[in-house]
């Protein structure tokens, strides 16, 4: 087991130093200099243009530039060229914002997809069953800004039942959990839609495939309660399947995460990516790449494990 992981562990380290590469030389190439949108170059002499860009640490070569910005992402010294604040600080503010939100559109779409998908499984070719695949269509066709537009026209504009921006209400300070709540409804729900009908399908075939095994047709000729079977050998055998898809659309949550911030007002992770990409905030973005990169790669290691307690044959060599 542990040699397993020391070799998980061993596979990341490769690739975040592509994904770190990649990402510096895409912003290498990127049009526009980061000095110029700092201070207008029409007031700027040209040494003056070139003291503000070896300030930034632009003026250095390319391979010392890349190593000093990886190493001081891993000592926390690496500062934003705007703000001049560290960025593992700007995620580490923004980051309670996006987890929330994160968590809770995958917990709320978990539950409603595994409850919906096995309801359907029970019954194939039902009203449900058909609703079902009429949803998974829409969560596939609506874009996450249409419907988050239109749940704001509705429930912010329309009957002013919920805030439309914002992560607290105007006035306080800090993330209170209780008081954050009307404003986490509109983005948990953006967030969870989509996913909660992919985990529904999934789910949906999953139980269905389950149903017709032996060791289920065998509970039920022992004249088990039929929601006992299902408890406790229905959803147990279908675990795999939707863990499964669990652990691959959870990294969709970063992607979706850019679209309702930018969209609600939130300040996650997402928005200040966002805003550090147009501003050539070059160091912003080194880090939000890597930290997404990072939780990828969590996100799969943590799929490995749950096979282990979904089904107890499964054993990682």
């Amino acid at each position: 087991m542990s040699r397993y992981w020391l070799g998980r562990v061993a596979q990341a380290v490769p690739m975040l130093v592509a994904v770190s590469l990649s990402v510096f030389v895409v912003l290498q190439l990127a049009p526009g200099d980061p000095a110029t949108l700092l201070a207008d170059p029409a007031y700027l002499s040209e040494q003056q243009r070139a003291e503000l860009r070896a300030s930034l640490g632009l003026g250095e070569p390319l391979p010392i530039q890349y190593v000093r910005t990886m190493g001081g992402i891993l000592d926390g010294s690496l500062r934003s060229f705007r703000t001049k604040e560290p960025t593992i600080a700007m995620l580490g503010d923004a980051l309670p914002v996006t987890a929330t939100v994160a968590l809770l559109g995958m917990a709320v779409a978990t539950t409603i997809g595994v409850s919906l998908g096995a309801l359907a499984a029970r019954r194939p070719g039902g009203a449900l069953d058909r609703l079902l695949s009429i949803g998974v269509v829409s969560a596939i066709s609506v874009p996450t800004f249409v419907l988050s537009l239109l749940l704001l026209r509705v429930f912010a504009e329309g009957l002013r039942l919920l805030p439309a921006t914002g992560i607290r209400p105007i006035g306080s300070s800090g993330l209170d959990p209780i008081a954050s709540i009307p404003h986490l409804v509109l983005p948990v729900a953006v967030t969870a839609f989509p996913l909660a009908a992919i985990i529904a399908r999934y789910a949906r075939d999953a139980v269905r495939e389950a149903l017709s095994a032996d060791h289920v047709r065998t509970a039920r000729g022992k004249g088990l309660h039929d929601a006992v079977v299902h408890r406790r050998h229905v959803l147990r055998s279908a675990l795999v399947p939707i863990v499964s898809v669990v652990g691959t659309v959870t990294p969709l949550l970063l992607g979706g995460s850019v679209i309702v911030e930018s969209i609600f007002g939130l300040p996650g992770v997402g928005r200040i990516a966002v805003a550090a990409a147009l501003q050539r905030d070059f160091p912003v973005v080194m880090t939000t790449t890597l930290f997404a990169a990072i939780l990828v790669i969590f996100a799969n290691l943590v799929t490995d494990i749950a096979y282990g307690y979904a089904d107890p044959r499964i054993r990682l060599r």
